[in-house]
């Protein structure tokens, strides 16, 4: 059995503070056990990832209404029974602040999988986030390394992204994401 790898606690920067939310749904300064209020971590099928990434699907539909302030959807990756997904987190979705469509509202014109069924409620989802861009992580983030590095494990609803992972993989900087992402459109 591999030993496995220590890693440090991480540190943020004092020059980064991204908006954080706390337990209590307060913001305030950043520290290594935040979370960023804009990202949010959510499970999901590789087939559906796939029909994202190739822009047949341009919504993510969920039961459950996203705050406000969310305007990315970090996708861990399930493994769906055989081959098929990783147990990885590998996108990030960019989704509109405040845009949560409701059925009945996802414009007709917006030729999508599942945009139809959705907006004639025939989808036990309660509200559509539109998929505005998609990017690769360049190093995915494995179920291991999510247990061991950041304390979390398989997502089951929604959870914010830990501030010292968002830093890791996302980062603060334009210039510094580019080595960290890959876009996808």
């Amino acid at each position: 059995m591999p030993e496995k790898t220590h890693h440090p606690p991480f540190e943020l920067p004092r020059s980064f503070r991204p908006t954080l939310v706390d337990a209590s749904g307060a913001s305030k300064p950043a520290t290594s056990d935040d979370h960023v209020k804009t990202d949010v971590l959510l499970a999901i099928k590789p087939v559906h990832l796939a029909h994202i990434a190739s822009q047949q699907k341009n919504h993510e539909y969920r039961k459950y209404r996203l705050p406000d302030e969310v305007t990315r959807l970090w996708f861990y990756e399930t493994r769906d029974g055989g081959d098929e997904g990783r147990s990885f987190i590998t996108h990030v979705a960019v989704i509109p602040a405040g845009v949560r469509h409701t059925p009945g509202t996802v414009p007709e014109k917006l030729l999508g999988i599942g945009n139809d069924d959705f907006n004639d409620g025939r989808k036990v989802s309660k509200y559509g986030y539109p998929v505005l861009e998609l990017y690769k992580l360049a190093r995915p983030v494995a179920l291991d390394e999510m247990n061991s590095r950041w304390a979390m494990g398989s997502p089951t609803g929604w959870r914010y992204v830990p501030a010292a992972l968002w830093l890791d993989r996302w980062g603060s900087y334009d210039d510094a994401r580019a080595n960290k992402v890959f876009r996808v459109f």
